[in-house]
């Protein structure tokens, strides 16, 4: 009886330690390219609510990131797309801390548009934000930038 119990646990083993078996069910990804974002690709920012696409076209500018921005999307190689939200500071805060300062959160995402794959993600949460949502979008481009600097 426990040899049976052996050999079944055995079996198991074999088949979860089976990297055929661990990649069933697995989408393959086609080579590399996908998840790569060129310097010098055509990159279309999607409308965002409260006007922060226009936030996010200007800091690129400003980070120099090395993209071309297209108001075309079928000119476009990848979309950026996201959400945002803004706190603003209530009355008691203004009023004891003297402070207008706003909590700022952005998610953001580039998708290839060939091949439908998210290349680059990216969330930010900027508490006592003295330049709103221009900050938020300057910390999306700098990494976004990044990303594109190490090529991965």
């Amino acid at each position: 009886m426990s040899l049976r119990i052996l050999s079944v646990c055995a079996v198991l083993l074999a088949c979860s330690a089976s990297p055929a078996r661990a990649q069933e069910g697995a989408i393959p990804l086609p080579e590399g390219s996908n998840a790569r974002v060129p310097a010098g690709s055509r990159m279309f920012i999607a409308p965002i609510e409260g006007g922060y696409d226009i936030y996010l076209s200007a800091a690129m500018t400003k980070k120099a990131v090395p993209l071309i921005m297209v108001t075309d999307r079928a000119k476009a190689d990848f979309e950026l797309s996201g959400v945002t939200e803004t706190d603003k500071a209530g009355w008691a805060k203004m009023v004891f801390m003297r402070s207008t300062s706003t909590n700022e959160q952005a998610s953001i995402k580039m998708v290839n548009l060939k091949s439908g794959v998210v290349v680059w993600g990216y969330n930010v949460n900027k508490s006592n934000s003295a330049r709103g949502k221009q900050s938020s979008s300057e910390s999306c481009a700098k990494h976004l930038k990044e990303k594109i600097e190490k090529g991965s």
